[in-house]
């Protein structure tokens, strides 16, 4: 049994959409003789409603959110990493006083800030879960989405330290601030240990996972990544694994 490894934004998904039958249908082949991990920046409760439940019910299914900081599987959570709360306090503070706009994320629910952002209106959309800042701060962060709406590196460096693990969305100019030493790669590595995956993937937060891949596929251009084989396009994903693994 081999373990494949999929990112699901813009590696299986195309802008933040369900999942397609195509690529479901020959992940659930997959599935009859290997086990599949979807490693994704989202929270679980936002992964699960993009995927087949046929699929995240598997006992051969483990979702990994956050960026690392939690694992999933069949309906308990085996894995969540939290941020230390005097961090969080002071984290906070300096993205209220910058009126900066952000999502906060616990092991289910979530909240948003009081500075508004058209993007609340999205992530609001896929769940009922959203609680109180102060609820969330007391149950647990595991992730701060900070949304920006153009580049800015100045922010990036102010909020970029070694007490945290930090990620920017390249194509949204967000960034994630999770637990420190807090990536894929780490929990997959807790999950599986020293065995050989597939991995698929499109995005920095990525790299790591395709790296130390036995097989790494990469949906982006070549001077992106050095992968062992690369996708154009999503909607090819189907037919690149039927081809190559089933």
């Amino acid at each position: 049994m081999t373990t494949f490894v999929f990112d699901i934004d813009g590696t299986i998904s195309k802008n933040g959409l369900k999942v397609s039958d195509a690529i479901s249908d020959a992940i659930a082949d997959l599935l009859k003789n290997h086990s599949v991990i979807f490693a994704s920046a989202r929270p679980i409760r936002d992964m699960l409603p993009m995927l087949p439940t046929d699929l995240t019910s598997h006992k051969n299914t483990i979702l990994v959110g956050c960026n690392g900081g939690m694992a999933y599987q069949q309906g308990t959570f085996i894995l969540t990493k939290l941020l230390a709360q005097d961090y969080l306090e002071n984290c906070l503070t300096t993205l209220k006083q910058l009126k900066l706009a952000y999502v906060l994320d616990g092991k289910w629910a979530f909240s948003l800030s009081e500075q508004p952002h058209d993007f609340h209106q999205y992530i609001a959309s896929l769940s009922n879960e959203q609680v109180s800042e102060q609820a969330l701060i007391n149950e647990g962060v595991s992730k701060i989405l900070v949304l920006l709406d153009h580049p800015q590196q100045a922010i990036y460096d102010q909020f970029n330290t070694e007490n945290i693990s930090f990620h920017i969305h390249k194509k949204e100019c967000f960034f994630d601030i999770t637990p420190k030493g807090n990536n894929k790669y780490h929990t997959l590595k807790h999950l599986i240990g020293e065995q050989d995956y597939m991995a698929f993937g499109n995005d920095f937060n990525d790299f790591l996972i395709l790296q130390h891949a036995k097989t790494s596929v990469y949906l982006g251009e070549k001077s992106e990544f050095q992968a062992d084989y690369y996708v154009d396009d999503v909607d090819l994903v189907a037919e690149f694994i039927r081809t190559h693994f089933l």
